[in-house]
């Protein structure tokens, strides 16, 4: 993405504090402001086809939804004006990196996006409650201005933690003397805000809840199963192919390791000679063993090998031309 692209979202968040500014002046009352849950539609023959409902609220508590959503974004703005966090495009390698970020990213390049199509037209839904079935799999907070031309969303990743239920042996209200028990569940909103939708951009506070909300984890088995297929295509043999499948689908990390070689690519053109010079040239971890076919095949003991399989697929031993030494690159910048 192009750096006049990231002065545009920059910009755009700006607009976001000022719209959040703007609406809290107008009565938009609870018609303009939502607490939405989304819960897989199990009547969809689509995998991830959602269906929102629409949680009834008191008459108080819009006004304190509308007010976390802006003082979430609001401080996050005071936090890129001092610099003590950094905007940046999404991407998967910011969740190893030792910085704090909002990240932004094109509605278009999220996966799933398009089943959240009608939260964005501004309907209204149908009633539900946190205790009804299924589980939610996500709730959202959507703001309008009072003409319905202007909205935001913020998205929250659902814990069962958030309803104290039928599970506890008693629930009590907290009082100022006296601690009074009451028989409903108990509801709480968490304390934060993962991601914001706004113009088609979205924004992105706490990365590992926003592509649990955006199940990133479907995105990376589907690429996991395109690299699988094209390493099992490759001349390279394996002495157990299957355990190094399991290790992939078995481990969300690995998973999200595979998302990054899919990304990259190389894997696509590795052939056996290449594995021949990874052995002859770097002291590297992955292990080569003859099979019964006289064939140089990469061999796992156990299932962690699978870290050291996929730093190979990933182009991750280069050659350095100043000093003719060879390096492993887990972190590598494209410098062309």
């Amino acid at each position: 993405m192009s750096s006049a692209s990231r002065s545009d979202a920059r910009d755009q968040f700006d607009r976001l504090v000022d719209f959040l500014r703007r609406i809290e002046i107008v009565d938009t009352n609870e018609l303009g402001i939502d607490l939405l849950l989304a819960r897989l539609d199990e009547g969809s023959v689509e995998d991830y086809d959602y269906k929102f409902e629409r949680i009834s609220l008191d008459q108080e508590i819009p006004e304190e939804l509308e007010g976390l959503f802006r003082e979430k974004v609001e401080s996050k703005r005071s936090a890129l004006e001092n610099e003590s966090i950094r905007f940046s495009e999404y991407s998967l390698e910011n969740r190893d990196r030792d910085q704090t970020f909002v990240q932004y990213e094109f509605s278009d390049n999220i996966p799933q996006f398009d089943n959240f199509g009608r939260l964005l037209e501004g309907q209204r839904f149908n009633h539900t409650t946190y205790t009804e079935p299924p589980k939610p799999e996500f709730q959202a907070i959507r703001l309008r201005d009072e003409d319905n031309d202007e909205m935001a969303i913020a998205f929250l990743h659902y814990s069962r933690r958030q309803i104290m239920g039928r599970t506890s042996w008693t629930r009590m209200k907290v009082g100022s003397e006296k601690h009074r028990k009451v028989d409903e569940s108990l509801i709480s909103i968490p304390d934060r805000v993962d991601a914001v939708y706004y113009d088609d951009l979205m924004y992105i506070f706490n990365q590992s809840k926003f592509e649990k909300v955006f199940d990133y984890l479907a995105e990376y088995e589907r690429c996991a199963d395109e690299v699988i297929d094209a390493i099992d295509d490759t001349d390279i043999p394996f002495h157990d192919f299957g355990m190094f499948k399991d290790a992939v689908y078995g481990n969300n990390r690995v998973l999200r390791l595979m998302y990054k070689v899919h990304e990259r690519g190389t894997y696509e053109d590795l052939d056996s000679d290449d594995a021949k010079y990874i052995r002859d040239n770097f002291d590297t971890d992955v292990k080569f063993e003859e099979n019964d076919e006289g064939e140089m095949a990469v061999k796992m003991d156990d299932k962690r090998d699978v870290w050291a399989v996929l730093r190979f697929f990933n182009d991750d031993h280069l050659d350095s031309p100043l000093t003719d030494e060879q390096y492993i690159s887990l972190s590598k910048q494209d410098a062309g």
